[in-house]
């Protein structure tokens, strides 16, 4: 037996949901199916190139279908639509209908990731065993595969969803302060560096764009041995905030490193911050006799 099916779980089929769009009743459990297979039926584009002793083959496009087949139920409105369907024989925009498919193997008791899109339903046989009145036939694309998080508050019996929207996790990062030497920012890179007037405060300033992101800023420490040797490095949780973030008071008496991650969704980026701490600059007598001088002169001036 593999280590990884050792510790791993057996997602058994009824984990997949599927809740079928009634229209102007919502999102309904499709109960009743003894058959809801998915075909991806892949279009490929396979060749041979005149220089070349085997074939390559890409896909170029999908045609994905569902067959179904149902047991007839009484009081049951997604049978009662695909049987309204079938024996009213509808055509175009009439049979098309929006299924949501929801991995219940990946959410909790309530929530869970989904994907809807919208089928044309296609009748093929009705009565054709003696047990029952049984329907088939399938489910044919007819729209874009959308990612959505499917909610339920009934024990899965009806959904609500909410479409995904782009979730970026780029920031634009800023460092200001009287200490700090010219202008610091990221430029676009995720690696920020500059140099700060030793033993003076900072105020790093995170934005992200997509302002539902979560940001989390890190100052660095460095531990050190018994026997004085730098050890390792650990970071300490400074603040956070959602879609901007502005922490001041950071005091660089020293080189100083922080991190910040963006997290939005599944996605996240790490981004680092390393400051110099030198020496205030030191002005001699004679600069500060010069500056005295223009001082005197440009009001004299006035």
């Amino acid at each position: 037996m593999g280590k990884n099916l050792r510790y791993g779980n057996l997602v058994t089929r009824p984990k997949k949901l599927a809740f079928y769009g009634v229209p102007n009743r919502g999102y309904q459990r499709m109960e009743g199916f003894t058959d809801l297979g998915y075909s991806q039926n892949p279009k490929e584009y396979s060749r041979q190139y005149v220089d070349e002793d085997f074939e390559r083959t890409d896909i170029v496009g999908y045609s994905p279908s569902i067959s179904y087949s149902f047991d007839r139920y009484t009081n049951n409105e997604v049978l009662a639509d695909i049987v309204k369907i079938t024996e009213n024989e509808y055509i175009g925009d009439l049979m098309k209908r929006t299924i949501v498919t929801v991995d219940l193997s990946n959410g909790n008791t309530t929530t869970a990731p989904a994907k809807m899109r919208d089928y044309a339903v296609i009748p093929d046989t009705n009565g054709d065993t003696t047990d029952c009145l049984t329907y088939s036939g399938n489910f044919k694309t007819k729209g874009f595969l959308i990612d959505c998080i499917a909610t339920s508050t009934d024990d899965w019996q009806t959904i609500k969803i909410t479409q995904n929207i782009e979730r970026s996790v780029s920031a634009n990062i800023s460092v200001t302060g009287d200490g700090v030497r010219n202008l610091i920012t990221d430029n676009g890179s995720t690696h920020v560096m500059g140099e700060v007037t030793k033993d003076t405060d900072v105020t790093i300033s995170v934005v992200t764009d997509f302002a539902g992101a979560v940001i989390s800023l890190y100052r660095i420490s460095k531990s050190t041995s018994e026997e004085g040797a730098m050890g390792l490095f650990y970071p300490i949780k400074t603040a956070s905030g959602v879609g901007h973030l502005e922490n001041a008071g950071n005091r660089i008496s020293s080189d100083s490193t922080y991190a910040v991650t963006v997290e939005a969704g599944e996605k996240s980026a790490y981004y680092t911050i390393d400051l110099t701490a030198v020496e205030p600059v030191v002005q001699t007598a004679s600069e500060i006799s010069t500056m005295s001088m223009k001082s005197k002169k440009t009001t004299a001036k006035e």
